[in-house]
């Protein structure tokens, strides 16, 4: 069982109350850092990433996060040899299935494989990076974690026998712009949720980084 976790490592989450929208075309191309970054708490964390994805679709690639921060772990099981607690750095390792790029942003949704917290294993991540290369501003980055949605029943109209319309979908759309991406229909299907929700590149804040050093590229 974990009990503690310093509060830095969840000030890289971000909330949004804006409704997701899809991210951009599918666009071929390889993203790809490291980072060693201090924030608020001033303990040494570093980030590594790398990415791949086809126009086709699909992508594969990894996440490594470590700090310094300790994690608290307590043994429910001990038998009173010795002691029932250890502190341990925290790390967390992901593989990325998806990838988005648009412009010198990127956005990568993955599965949490392996932590030192293990309530970690198996949450959604996902990570969003900025390349300034040649531009006064630094790279940025920030990323999320996510709970897998829980199944659950299927809502149909009572008065309507054989009701399908929570199976039903559709892609809204501006009439008058034949560039417009469109809105998804939400899904009414509990348990499909297979990735973080994905927001539009623009509408991400990153990370408050003291001070850091390291390399973000995009490739297209």
């Amino acid at each position: 069982m974990l009990r503690k976790l310093s509060a830095s490592l969840f000030s890289l989450c971000l909330v949004f109350l804006a409704t997701p929208l899809p991210t951009s075309a599918q666009v071929a191309g390889t993203v790809g850092g490291t980072f060693k970054f201090i924030m608020d708490d001033e303990l040494v964390k570093s980030l590594e990433f790398s990415a791949s994805t086809a126009e086709r679709g699909g992508a594969t690639g990894f996440m490594v996060f470590t700090d310094e921060t300790k994690v608290l772990v307590i043994d429910p099981d001990g038998d009173g040899e010795g002691p029932k607690e250890d502190a341990v750095p925290f790390f967390m390792k992901a593989e990325f299935d998806s990838m988005t790029i648009e412009k010198n942003r990127a956005l990568m949704s993955g599965i949490i494989k392996d932590s030192s917290h293990h309530s970690y294993i198996g949450k959604f991540v996902q990570l969003v990076v900025e390349d300034n290369d040649g531009r006064e501003q630094v790279d940025k980055f920030v990323w999320s974690f996510c709970e897998p949605e829980p199944g659950g029943w299927i809502p149909s109209d009572f008065e309507v026998p054989g009701d399908k319309g929570a199976f039903m979908s559709w892609w809204s759309t501006d009439f008058e712009r034949k560039d417009d991406a469109g809105i998804p229909s939400p899904s009414l299907i509990p348990g499909q949720l297979k990735a973080c929700r994905s927001y539009s590149l623009q509408s991400y804040e990153f990370a408050n980084i003291l001070k850091g050093e390291g390399d973000i590229t995009i490739s297209q």
